[in-house]
């Protein structure tokens, strides 16, 4: 039978050396999680997390996109997907939640009606009240769903696709920096 076609079972803590680490060490603030390579081969790119309460993740994306798998607490798993090129991971992600939409549109109430502003030619007023607008409700929900999580670790299994290239994209780093396998740094 060839090798990859065996059933696989892994225990993280047994894996060699060059088969874990740390992220984000050299970043300020907190940014560290514990990862371990579970499955790499040329089709699949398994990785699981330790994410350690206070501590954030780096903004980044997936060519191929990304399936996440989320352990948050005591058998509450949250499944993910990123579609390639889309952003996620670190400040400014969008939290879902249900109660903004209402808090926006009152906002946009007491400013007056965007076409009554865009028509007295102040178009670029109107713009920029939206994405604020749109910004403050982002934070309003990331704050709540922050409030409301239990402080405890979280593990994250993420599965990658050909071709492993991820796209780190955060203000923490100097520049955008590309990666092809498994993300070492």
């Amino acid at each position: 039978m060839a090798e990859d076609q065996v059933s696989l079972e892994i225990n993280p803590y047994t894996l060699p050396e060059d088969r874990h680490g740390w992220r984000g060490l050299g970043l300020p603030g907190h940014r560290k999680r514990k990862w371990y390579t579970l499955v790499q081969n040329d089709q699949v790119l398994v990785t699981a997390l330790l994410l350690i309460p206070g501590e954030r993740s780096v903004r980044h994306s997936h060519a191929s996109g990304e399936l996440s798998i989320h352990y948050d607490g005591e058998m509450r798993p949250i499944a993910l997907w990123h579609p390639g090129g889309v952003i996620h991971g670190g400040p400014g992600v969008a939290v879902h939640g249900d109660d903004g939409p209402q808090w926006v549109e009152q906002a946009r109430g007491l400013l007056g009606d965007e076409a009554a502003l865009g028509a007295a030619g102040n178009a670029q007023l109107t713009a920029a009240l939206t994405v604020l607008l749109q910004g403050q409700l982002e934070l309003q929900q990331a704050l709540k769903a922050a409030a409301a999580a239990p402080a405890s670790p979280r593990i994250i299994v993420d599965v990658l696709f050909p071709p492993f290239q991820t796209t780190i994209d955060d203000p923490a780093y100097p520049d955008k920096k590309v990666i092809t396998g498994q993300w070492y740094d």
